[in-house]
């Protein structure tokens, strides 16, 4: 279940300012939105105990050498859903799963060593109760990478 949260400006600036450089000081935040230090320090950990706001680093594979990156899009049987998406979360190799609609149910992206490993593990997920299709796609290189959530204001 989805639960909006309702953002004021303050929330929105404080947000933008994390999605530029997330390691930034909550002092030179405040300093840019015009709160205290501690407004920033308690909306940011309101936003994150409500799940609205993580703080990640994001690597990317083709800069690091010796990594694939592929994504698998996973026709999945109704009844099998859930489990399916709970087994795939808790492989190591997997980054990211979300739900679709469309032509497929479940997208998955896959970080491993080589292609060996990806050959490996397409056939553990084929082998998975529930799993109608797959269709892998290797990933070549990332050339943006954003979650920003926030409003965004003309001229900003």
């Amino acid at each position: 279940m989805t639960v909006n949260i309702p953002l004021d400006a303050t929330d929105e600036a404080i947000l933008r300012a994390l999605q530029i450089d997330g390691r930034r000081s909550y002092r030179s935040i405040a300093r840019e939105v015009g709160v205290s230090e501690g407004t920033v320090r308690s909306r940011v950990r309101k936003l994150e105990q409500l799940g609205a706001l993580r703080v990640i680093a994001f690597v990317d594979p083709a800069r690091l050498g010796n990594s694939v990156l592929a994504i698998l899009l996973i026709r999945a049987a109704s009844a099998q859903r859930a489990a399916l998406i709970e087994e795939l979360c808790n492989w190591s190799e997997v980054t990211y799963v979300t739900s679709l609609i469309g032509r497929a149910d479940i997208l998955v992206q896959i970080m491993c060593p080589d292609n060996d490993e990806l050959g490996r593990i397409i056939t553990r997920t084929r082998g998975l109760l529930g799993v109608i299709e797959i269709e892998p796609m290797l990933e070549v290189d990332v050339h943006k990478f954003s979650y920003s959530h926030v409003k965004t204001h003309a001229g900003s």
